[in-house]
């Protein structure tokens, strides 16, 4: 089971062991490590992490402002991709396709695309995702990218859930920097 084990083997200590509680989907903050016993309370936990960290303002505020008091606990992770391959900066023989490969995920619901852009958002190209794999692990997605010139390419990439939420351009700033999300893009070079 993967409370008692992890990638085939023992679960180490520096990932829990003997037990760790996991919820799929959440911040990692939820998926508690060392477990001993499990207590079930009718409010949120008071102390120095969950009252002063993993916590998102409920609506947006002002890059540089002080986390508000009506902020919340870090909960469901938001839509998001992130292009895995190629790397930043990489060199491609020109007259061969380039592969664009990526992972998306989302915390709640599932993925329902990945859309990727050659032109900085003015069309997007819809990915392949790999059908299999656990609900709530990363979904791969890929692109065979056919350059029709050489020199510096770009590529961003968004993704969307089965709810209808959208990777955003930019992710709203919070106080601690948790759940950013926003587009994510890689440049790369083919030569002329």
């Amino acid at each position: 089971s993967d409370l008692f084990g992890m990638n085939d083997g023992p679960l180490p200590k520096v990932h829990g062991f003997p037990l760790r509680m996991l919820v799929p989907g959440w911040a990692g903050s939820a998926s508690v490590k060392w477990l001993k016993q499990v207590r079930v309370l009718d409010a949120p936990l008071k102390g120095p992490y969950m009252d002063a960290s993993y916590r998102i303002p409920r609506e947006p505020v002002t890059p540089g402002s002080e986390m508000p008091p009506t902020a919340v606990s870090t909960e469901a992770w938001p839509v998001k991709s992130m292009i895995t391959y190629p790397a930043p900066g990489q060199k491609f023989a020109a007259g061969k396709p380039v592969l664009i490969e990526g992972r998306a995920w989302v915390g709640e619901g599932s993925i329902a695309r990945v859309d990727l852009s050659f032109d900085e958002g003015v069309t997007w190209t819809q990915a392949a995702l790999d059908s299999g794999g656990d609900p709530f692990a990363w979904k791969v997605f890929s692109h065979a990218f056919q350059p029709r010139r050489g020199g510096w390419h770009s590529v961003l990439a968004r993704a969307a859930d089965d709810r209808g939420n959208v990777q955003p351009l930019a992710a709203a700033w919070n106080p601690l920097g948790y759940f950013w999300n926003g587009w994510h893009r890689v440049g790369f070079a083919v030569e002329a």
